[in-house]
């Protein structure tokens, strides 16, 4: 029930703009950058990566905009080890696709150069894993599977414009994965190319 009324809230504020009467056509934007796991419960199953995605600007006057967005997260791979009683490893690798959207509070009229704002995400988490389980005079035992798991997310973003078409963004995004619901704190840093 809490996971259906998240979604239908975020349909309702991607619905938003048309319902609000924007006051000019919306800005499309690419980004592109770097997604960092920011707390150890993910470290321990993702390294630093990449991440990418698009959305859309629409400017409702001239302080505040609305940013739906889709977006996509690879990490780098991890793997963690230990050699008691048996020698075991296992290898994960992490991406999280989400949407969603960010009310932005711009500075200086609707074409500032600073923008900030809240923003809450639906993420669809993936992990990919290997395990290895290696017995003495038995071999190796090997397990491999992806796990998928659809939880909220909220965020909180900043960008600065640096010239018309071209912005910095970082993100704070928090969120949960896996069978136990474990934190997923996460950072990104990119490149925003509106147009």
């Amino acid at each position: 029930m809490r996971h259906s009324t998240g979604l239908a809230f975020l349909v309702g504020l991607l619905a938003g703009p048309a319902a609000l009467g924007a006051a000019e056509s919306p800005w499309i934007g690419l980004q592109a950058g770097a997604a960092v796991p920011a707390q150890n419960q993910l470290r321990t199953t993702a390294g630093a990566g990449f991440q990418g995605g698009i959305h859309f600007d629409w400017n409702l006057d001239s302080t505040h905009a609305l940013r739906p967005r889709a977006d996509f997260m690879a990490f780098g791979a991890r793997q963690q080890a230990v050699t008691t009683p048996f020698t075991q490893r296992i290898d994960t690798r992490v991406q999280a696709m989400s949407l969603g959207v960010e009310l932005l509070f711009r500075n200086d009229g609707a074409h500032g150069k600073w923008a900030l704002g809240p923003g809450i995400y639906a993420i669809r988490w993936s992990v990919k894993s290997t395990n290895e389980l290696e017995v003495p005079g038995a071999g190796v035992a090997r397990l491999s599977g992806t796990s998928h798991w659809t939880r909220a997310g909220l965020g909180f973003a900043v960008t600065r414009r640096f010239r018309p078409g071209l912005e910095l963004e970082a993100r704070w995004i928090a969120s949960h994965y896996g069978y136990e619901d474990l934190q997923a704190r996460v950072a990104t840093v990119g490149i925003i190319w509106t147009f």
